[in-house]
This record gives structure tokens, C-alpha cells and sequence, in this order.
């Protein structure tokens, strides 16, 4: 009985051998991932600190140099006007008619002493002669002397005068723009006391903001070396920002906050900056030359560190680790591990893995995509 089944169980074993053998195993490639990719380029990056500021101007609180009633007024609220235009006038004629009463007595002392000095002269002559005394030269010359110094006197009143006339028309002590009136035609004013308007300058116009203590070493670094370009921008503005210069680093820092404060000079030329207003201030220290550039958005982060991946000329894509620097307006600068003009892979990494074909797809439809989530970057963004 043993003998009968043995070889019907090799004959079996026999024919499952030959059918797998004869049966041929094939293995489907994976279809190619749809991506967006781009290119690394060689580009200068600028080495900057960003932070936000305020808008200050230099103001002039403008006050009378006389007192008196308000007599009209040659601007109104919010009016631009130069060096030396005029503001205000005060009434001026009580001014002018003590100015004539200082000319007139300085008219009449002039000839008091021309008429002392022809008698002491002529004393002088007789005293020659010896027609008269010493002492009677002598008091004649003092007399001449004495209103001489009258004379003096009297031209330092009409000197006075004259500047009280001249106060009485108040002028811009600088270009600007003019504020509320803060009195009116027929207040009675007094000097140096009350505030009639306040004047804003607004070209040039100052801008102040306050970074971090930690990089006041780099700042004084570079600000040593030379001028430092400072630009500025108005949250949700449409125009371009303005460009001014760091003019002023403070002395201390403050002790409540850790920062240091800055201000920067502004040509405002457009007007586009307005006293009082928070603006985005980026303060920039150098540029670095051939800097290796790729988006943001085409670095990931895995447990190894930063990568990406990179397009080859097969169409195939390679694990590629990098070292990343700083990231700049959703721009990383690479420091190794890539090379400018290489083709890399900058939206749809989800379904890729190291060797896997690509071909290039509109980045909105990428599934998994930024454009997709609205997200910017598949790593978080570095500041």
C-alpha cells in the first residue's frame, strides 16, 4: 500500500512544480506623481531685521512775542505752508504808535547833542584863549558825553519797538502743516504764554521703532561701517514702502521691555506717513552676494533634519538633505546640499518617495497641495 501512493504523491508534487514554473510573476510600476517644480537660483539676499515702528514729527507749538488781540488770521486748519509764510497778525497800532513816540524822542535828543557838543567845543576854544575856566570846559564835555548816552539809550527803544512791530506778524518758524486754531480773531493773547496753533513738520518725518537688545551688537557692527538703510510700510496700504536712513541709536536699553530704541529720517515726500501711525519697519544691515535661493514651500522637515527633493534628468526625484539659513519673504537661502539652477520639487511632496517619477502639474491642483491648504510651506516658516 505504501509503495501505490508514494509515487502518486511525487507525480503530484511533480506537476505543482512545473506549473510554477512556468507561471510568470510581473511587477506594476507605480504611475508617475504629479508635482510643481522650480528651479534654485543664485540671487543677493539682504541681511535684515524686522520689526514694527511709529510714525513722529517735529511740532512747534507757535505762541505770540507781544500781547494783544488777535487781529486776522492768513491760514486755516490744515494748510501747508513754508518757512516765513504768515500765520497770524496781532493789532499792531498801540506797537506802532509807541514806536513813533521812540522815534520822535530820539529825534529831539539828536539835536539836544548837537547843540551840547557845538557848547563844549566852543568852550574848548575859549579855554584856549583862557577866556574862561577849566571847570566851565569840563561840565560842558560832560554834559555833551551824558546825552550822548541819552541818544544811545533812546536808539535801543526804537530798536525795541520796531521788533514789537515786527512781532506783531506771526511767521512759520518752519514748513509744515498747520493744526487746530486753538483761539481766534479778537482773542486777547498774552506773550509767551498761550499756544495759538501748533506747526507739524511732516518733510522730513521720523520714524522710531525698538528691536530686540539681542541684536544691538550687529546693529552698532554695521551702523559703524556706514549709512544703514531703513524702509517702512503702513499695514494694509497698497503703496510700495518708503526708504529712509537710521539716524539715532539710544543709549540704554530699556530694562522693562529688552529693547533698544532707533529712530530713522523719512523724506515723506508723498505725505504717505502721518504722525501718530504704526508702521512695519525693516531695518537692513547688509547684502549678502550669490546666495543659493529656492521658495520656502519646497523645504520640508523630517526626523534627520531639513530636505527636499530634487528633479533629475530622468524625471526621477532624489531624497536630497540640506542645511537651511534664514528665510526671507517666503524665500530660504540653502547653505549646503543644493546647487543653484537644480530643478526641485516645490508643491505635491505627500506622495513622493526617493526615486518616484514626477511629471510637472499647475500647483492649484496638486492634491495635499499649499495652494490647497493655504498653508505656506510644508515646514513651519523660519523667522
Amino acid at each position: 500500500m505504501n509503495k501505490t501512493i508514494l509515487p502518486g504523491l511525487a507525480a503530484l508534487i511533480g506537476l505543482l512544480f512545473l506549473s510554477g514554473c512556468g507561471r510568470k510573476e510581473t511587477i506594476r510600476e507605480l504611475p508617475p506623481v504629479p508635482v510643481a517644480i522650480g528651479r534654485a537660483v543664485i540671487k543677493d539676499m539682504p541681511l535684515e531685521i524686522s520689526t514694527f515702528g511709529k510714525v513722529e514729527a517735529y511740532s512747534v507749538p507757535i505762541k505770540t512775542m507781544v500781547t494783544g488781540p488777535v487781529g486776522r488770521f492768513s491760514i486755516k486748519p490744515g494748510d501747508y505752508v513754508k518757512n516765513g509764510d504768515v500765520l497770524l497778525e496781532i493789532d499792531r497800532r498801540p506797537f506802532a504808535a509807541a514806536l513813533q513816540q521812540c522815534q520822535a524822542t530820539l529825534s529831539k535828543d539828536r539835536i539836544l547833542l548837537e547843540d551840547y557838543n557845538r557848547q563844549a567845543e566852543m568852550k574848548e576854544q575859549l579855554l584856549t584863549t583862557r577866556a574862561i575856566d577849566f571847570n566851565s570846559t569840563r561840565t560842558a564835555r560832560a554834559q555833551a558825553e551824558s546825552h550822548r548816552a541819552v541818544v544811545a539809550a533812546d536808539e535801543a527803544a526804537v530798536k525795541s519797538a520796531l521788533l514789537n512791530v515786527e512781532y506783531c506778524t506771526i511767521r512759520a518758524p518752519i514748513e509744515g502743516r498747520v493744526g487746530d486754531l486753538l483761539v481766534y480773531k479778537g482773542t486777547v493773547v498774552k506773550a509767551n504764554e498761550e499756544t495759538v496753533l501748533e506747526l507739524v513738520q511732516l518733510k522730513p518725518i521720523y520714524i522710531s521703532f525698538a528691536p530686540p537688545q539681542t541684536e544691538l551688537p550687529r546693529i552698532r557692527r554695521y551702523f559703524a561701517e556706514g549709512r544703514l538703510k531703513v524702509s517702512a510700510g503702513v499695514p494694509a496700504s497698497e503703496g510700495a514702502a518708503g526708504e529712509g536712513e537710521l539716524t539715532f541709536i539710544d543709549s540704554v536699553v530699556s530694562p522693562a521691555s529688552g529693547t533698544v530704541k532707533m529712530k530713522a529720517v523719512f523724506a515723506n515726500d508723498d505725505l504717505r506717513f502721518w504722525p501718530g501711525q504704526f508702521v512695519t519697519v525693516t531695518l537692513t544691515l547688509a547684502v549678502e552676494k550669490n546666495c543659493v535661493v529656492v521658495p520656502s514651500r519646497a523645504v520640508s522637515v523630517g526626523q534627520d533634519g531639513s530636505y527636499l527633493f530634487v528633479v533629475k534628468t530622468d524625471s526621477r526625484v532624489e531624497y536630497r538633505p540640506v542645511r537651511e539659513g534664514r528665510t526671507l519673504k517666503e524665500e530660504t537661502v540653502i547653505l549646503s546640499g543644493l546647487k543653484g539652477n537644480e530643478r526641485i520639487i516645490t508643491d505635491g511632496q505627500l506622495r513622493l518617495y526617493p526615486g518616484a517619477k514626477v511629471y510637472e502639474s499647475d500647483s492649484k491642483n496638486l492634491p495635499g497641495s499649499s495652494a490647497q491648504n493655504g498653508m505656506s510651506s510644508p515646514k513651519g516658516k523660519k523667522s
